[in-house]
């Protein structure tokens, strides 16, 4: 395996390295991830995904399907406060508005599964796409020049090492990343906000939750919850290092206190499984790419886990950087394209990274669910109805160039995520959302033909793919609602990016539709038009 040429080097094997090795080989390239620890994940860690990284994954061929087969039937989570598990005052916070209002905007389903069981699932869709994935190997060193990145891996198990070539390198080494440091990209934010200990445990409280329901309940005040992801107890804990406090309070007989004291039971017969400290950190470098190098997930931002979005980022961003990459590497875009990631991708994080720190300073072990954007939760407005600005946008005259939007009333302007809009074919319910995902989309209506000619054209002026949905045409808007969500007129059309990004719109029928797609594809792409 030595002197061994991949087209990508992906550095970290979970969620990022993850989504990032599935995106590109669901598209053709085959990367190789290397990751030091020997497997995915073997502790829980997270639990659940918001809708845009759901909507995000399940266009990946066959995830949609392993994932609603891990999530079952189970039933909604329960959330609720009190003093303990057993407080005859346990109150349960009523999630149905939030999750009637999420049902509204998205066909994903919901998902409340361990982060140890979304890794399995990822690495068996791309392992299934042909990824190469080599846990137990690890980064020995790297450099890189114009035309490559050349690093030394080793083999973990026999302290052999080899060389390989990439034309890029992905940095999914987490939120202490030698790759970054190696660059000399600096970060700025909070640094550690925080500290927590994890304790998985083993005890009989099924009086209490319910078997394959996820379940929190937090302990106000105390900085204490305990998780139940269907089968597995976790407590989480602050740990106060700046207190005093040390490992030696988590010593195996300290965490049966706690654990006992969370539940209320005082004799509770319960064995810990494992309990390990994590910090938790605020940070946002200042770049995500150096050249061949991209910046991902940890790597590139890390927030406190109290909103729970961290993982959500660090799967975006894999999926991000892979559709980009895929199109550079197949000579469909211009490596320009890379340099959007951050252009897009650094004001949207920074927003959830700041939303995630206010949570810290309020949750004291509070669960909090809303739909109120005023509060310091993640809302749908956050991950629905973020907004990018860059080249790779084509940005309206009147644009205003927020961050956000209401996702329920969606403007459709280039750089929101395109509107969900409920169709139907042949009988058959399925969201605008099922069209995206692979390639370019031009959504049009039956008397956008000209638009649907002109996509045939540049497609093949351009070396791309552009997938057209004329809506009346097959596609069936009974409700009406295509035109309002996405804000055009009958013979207008909207140009969807395979993040299901809108990437440029035409509110109305054009004189010379052809010139106006090509024109826009060819900032979109990065790239010179064919001659």
């Amino acid at each position: 395996m030595s002197n061994e040429k991949v087209p990508v080097l992906v550095v970290g094997g979970a969620y990022t390295g993850l989504s990032t090795a599935l995106g590109l080989a669901s598209r053709g390239v085959r990367p190789l991830l290397v990751e030091r620890r020997p497997t995915t994940s073997t502790l829980p860690k997270a639990w659940g995904l918001n809708a845009r990284t759901m909507e995000l994954l399940c266009t990946v061929p066959g995830m949609e399907e392993e994932l609603k087969a891990a999530i079952g039937d189970a039933a909604l989570p329960q959330l609720r406060n009190g003093a303990s598990l057993v407080d005859s005052k346990l109150a349960e916070i009523d999630t149905a508005p939030l999750l009637a209002m999420m049902k509204a905007l998205t066909p994903a389903p919901a998902c409340f599964l361990s982060q140890a069981t979304i890794e399995k699932i990822m690495r068996a869709r791309a392992e299934h796409f042909g990824a190469d994935l080599r846990y137990g190997t690890e980064l020995v060193s790297w450099t890189q020049d114009a035309d490559q990145v050349t690093a030394t891996l080793r083999d973990v198990s026999d302290g052999s090492e080899y060389t390989v070539r990439a034309d890029y390198l992905v940095a999914a080494d987490g939120h202490t990343s030698p790759i970054r440091n190696q660059l000399g990209v600096a970060v700025e934010g909070g640094g550690k906000v925080g500290h927590i200990y994890v304790v998985t445990f083993e005890a009989d409280l099924s009086a209490h939750f319910e078997e394959g329901r996820f379940s929190i309940v937090g302990i106000p005040g105390t900085g204490t919850s305990i998780i139940y992801d269907g089968s597995t107890l976790t407590l989480w804990v602050d740990y106060l290092p700046d207190q005093g406090q040390t490992d030696a309070d988590f010593t195996e007989e300290r965490c049966l206190e706690r654990v006992r004291r969370a539940v209320g039971i005082p004799d509770l017969e319960c064995r810990i499984v494992n309990a390990r400290p994590f910090a938790l950190n605020h940070q946002l470098a200042e770049r995500f790419r150096v050249g061949r190098v991209l910046l991902a997930g940890d790597a590139a931002h890390a927030c406190p886990p109290v909103g729970g979005q961290g993982g959500n980022l660090a799967i975006q961003d894999g999926y991000d950087v892979a559709w980009r990459l895929a199109l550079v590497l197949t000579g469909q875009a211009g490596p320009a394209l890379l340099d959007n990631y951050q252009a897009e991708r650094r004001p949207v994080v920074n927003l959830t990274l700041e939303r995630e720190v206010a949570l810290l300073s309020v949750s004291e072990g509070r669960i909090l669910a809303t739909s109120d954007p005023t509060q310091p939760i993640p809302t749908p407005r956050e991950f629905l109805g973020f907004r990018y600005h860059s080249p790779a946008i084509r940005t309206e005259p009147d644009d205003d160039g927020s961050l956000q939007e209401d996702p329920g009333t969606p403007t459709g302007r280039p750089g929101c995520r395109a509107p969900h809009v409920e169709l139907t074919r042949d009988g058959r319910t399925l969201s605008t959302h099922h069209l995206f995902g692979r390639e370019f989309v031009l959504l049009t209506d039956v008397t956008g033909a000209d638009w649907a000619d002109a996509a045939a054209k540049a497609a093949d002026r351009q070396g791309i793919t552009i997938t057209t949905h004329r809506i009346g045409d097959g596609l069936q808007d009974e409700a009406g609602a295509w035109h309002t969500r996405y804000d055009v007129e009958p013979g207008g059309a909207v140009l969807v990016r395979p993040d299901s990004v809108i990437a440029w719109r035409s509110r109305t029928a054009a004189a010379n539709p052809a010139h106006e797609l090509d024109e826009a594809l060819t900032a979109i792409l990065a790239r010179p038009v064919a001659p």
